[in-house]
């Protein structure tokens, strides 16, 4: 086991977000060193990506340089943070997937921070409280279980992503159009998720905030209005990297304009139309 206390805050990170293809489920683990920085020696901080096919990216592989983990991985590279993801990804499941195999990803790979993407494939669209509640269960254990087993890391649940909903007719993206229950199986979904975090008083800093990957507008998705164009998967490693930011002591990177969407108990809000900048 690597040394864990020298690490910035000694950091994990949870995120929340699914897709729906299936690629393999046999995490991958890799290194991305940063190069000709002023503080060699720096521990280098493990990242596990865990989800469906909106973590695995478009490649729909668990390739550690796919979907969000290129641009984040390159913003860790340029503040000086050497870093490895070890990728957990399945298209298609649900929270409840990873249920019974947090446990062995946190012991294998004794990640710093736990990048947890899960719940757009959940559909609460007409779901009873009781159903409502039992997720809200599930996703809180996805907590309880990696924390009881290591003290060190740091969690940082994601607000899905608001999606379009179903397809235009031109939609080429597997597996096809988005079902038409999705936008509101999303908005009961992170209101969920939002009162899950809010009773996980007993692990205070250990889960201090979320990354709102909803306030993604739809112009950042594909014709399916699920999953991320490329555009979108910058933005999403942009958010994700300014959220640990702090814990990791170096400065926040630029966002583009027009990322407002959903919250949890609002209706869905418009965006207002601006240049995107260039996130090269």
């Amino acid at each position: 086991m690597k040394p864990r206390s020298v690490l910035v805050g000694a950091i994990a990170f949870v995120l929340v977000a699914v897709g729906l293809s299936i690629p393999s489920e046999t995490p991958v683990a890799a290194q991305t060193s940063a190069a000709a920085c002023p503080t060699p020696g720096r521990p280098t901080v493990k990242i596990l990506t865990v989800g469906d096919s909106i973590t695995s990216g478009a490649t729909m592989t668990e390739s550690v340089t796919a979907g969000y983990r290129k641009e984040l991985g390159w913003l860790l590279d340029q503040s000086c943070v050497p870093h490895e993801f070890v990728v957990a990804a399945v298209g298609g499941v649900t929270c409840n997937y990873w249920s019974s195999r947090m446990a062995d990803l946190v012991t294998t790979h004794r990640p710093d921070l736990i990048l947890l993407n899960c719940g757009t494939n959940n559909n609460l669209s007409n779901a009873t409280s009781a159903q409502i509640t039992a997720f809200e269960r599930t996703y809180r254990a996805l907590f309880d279980t990696a924390l009881d087993l290591d003290p060190d890391v740091v969690m940082y649940p994601s607000w899905v992503q608001y999606s379009a909903g179903h397809g235009t007719d031109g939609c080429t993206t597997p597996p096809g159009p988005s079902p038409a229950w999705l936008p509101d199986s999303e908005a009961k979904v992170n209101d969920a998720i939002y009162r899950s975090m809010l009773v996980i008083d007993e692990y205070g800093d250990r889960v201090p905030t979320w990354i709102d990957y909803q306030s993604i507008p739809e112009s950042y998705l594909d014709q399916c209005g699920v999953h991320p164009t490329p555009g979108g998967y910058d933005v999403m490693g942009r958010l994700a990297y300014n959220t640990i930011a702090p814990r990791l002591g170096v400065p926040p990177a630029a966002l583009p304009c027009g990322l407002v969407g959903r919250r949890p108990g609002v209706s869905v809000g418009e965006w207002i139309p601006c240049d995107r900048m260039n996130l090269n």
